[in-house]
């Protein structure tokens, strides 16, 4: 039996479908009173004549990352476990919880998962979580993490709980860490990437002078599926498929949402103005920033992600970010969600 946390997220809505598909039965591990609609949105948008069939393979079961004693009742009879369940923000106000899930709640999942001798454990990470090159652009997988002050608080909880996962495999257990690079595809229009499609499709004007890596989320899903079939232990693997500049990105996205594509760039300092001004926003109106100290920075970075050695170990080619924003627009046509 299959363990997975995170099944209502962007990717843990897709590895369920492809584990699904290809038969397997999972258990899915929830919040209680999560919602999980989309999972069922998606599974009509792939398999529209059986997505009946393909979810009744998953169960349910009510949980929490921050509860030991749920996690030990979920991990009854499961052999592997896909970690997804994480929090993605760059809100000031949502740090302490950010960091609780994602290192804390990481370590409470491997210490159950060693009490229950599991098989093999796959943890979904982030190329947030690998380090930085002190010269050049090109990031892989044997770079080292070093602390630094440019480090935003969500590459710090996912290089936290990648660490726990490590500790995990000291002490006996299989693992295996992917880091997918910005992830496109349909699921929630408002949380994680999939925020991006939707920022655009509103009307976004400014673009940021940044590149860096994106990834199709059913390409991340396959690749788990793929590494957890494999005699492939303790090691990390980076998921990208193309380094675009951010341009380049809007306007793929642009094309496929039907609107046009953002036409101001936006250096260093009218990024720096903009997220101050977003704040100030923020404050007055009780929501969540759209830009934070900590994006604006980001998006104004050069960074490329090789993808070589997952492509080398599994023999693995990668969807278009075309295809993936046209996949993107396409279910949030067909449900009216975005």
């Amino acid at each position: 039996m299959i363990l997975l946390t995170g099944g209502t997220g962007l990717v843990g809505s897709h590895l369920l479908f492809e584990l699904t598909q290809s038969g397997k039965s999972v258990k899915a591990l929830r919040r209680h009173g999560s919602k999980t609609d989309i999972v069922e949105k998606l599974f009509r948008w792939y398999n529209a004549d059986n997505f009946q069939q393909q979810l009744s393979l998953i169960e349910w079961v009510d949980g929490d990352v921050s509860d030991i004693f749920s996690l030990r009742e979920a991990l009854k009879g499961v052999k592997q476990v896909f970690h997804c369940a994480a929090v993605v923000s760059f809100v000031p106000s949502e740090r302490p919880q950010m960091l609780k899930i994602n290192i804390d709640g990481t370590a409470n999942l491997i210490n159950a998962c060693l009490k229950a001798d599991i098989d093999k454990f796959c943890h979904c990470s982030s190329i947030a979580a690998v380090g930085r090159p002190d010269k050049g652009t090109w990031v892989d997988e044997s770079l080292i993490w070093k602390t630094s002050r440019k480090n935003s608080y969500y590459s710090i909880s996912k290089f936290g709980a990648e660490r726990e996962v490590w500790r995990g495999s000291e002490e006996g257990m299989n693992v295996v860490i992917v880091n997918p690079s910005v992830i496109l595809g349909p699921g929630d229009p408002y949380r994680s990437s999939a925020r991006l499609f939707t920022t655009v499709k509103n009307g976004l004007r400014f673009y940021s002078k940044g590149t860096t890596g994106f990834v199709d989320v059913r390409d991340v899903a396959k690749s788990m599926h793929k590494l957890m079939a494999k005699n492939i232990f303790n090691e990390r693997y980076i998921i990208n498929s193309e380094n675009l500049s951010y341009k380049e990105f809007f306007q793929i996205i642009a094309k496929h949402a039907g609107v046009k594509p953002p036409f101001f760039k936006a250096g260093r300092t009218l990024s720096e103005i903009a997220w101050r001004m977003e704040k100030i926003r923020s404050v007055i109106t009780g929501t969540n920033p759209l830009i934070t100290k900590e994006t604006a920075r980001s998006a104004n970075s050069n960074f490329r992600f090789s993808n070589e050695k997952i492509k080398n170990d599994l023999q693995l080619s990668f969807r278009s970010i075309d295809e993936a924003a046209e996949n993107t627009a396409g279910f949030f046509k067909m449900f009216n969600i975005a």
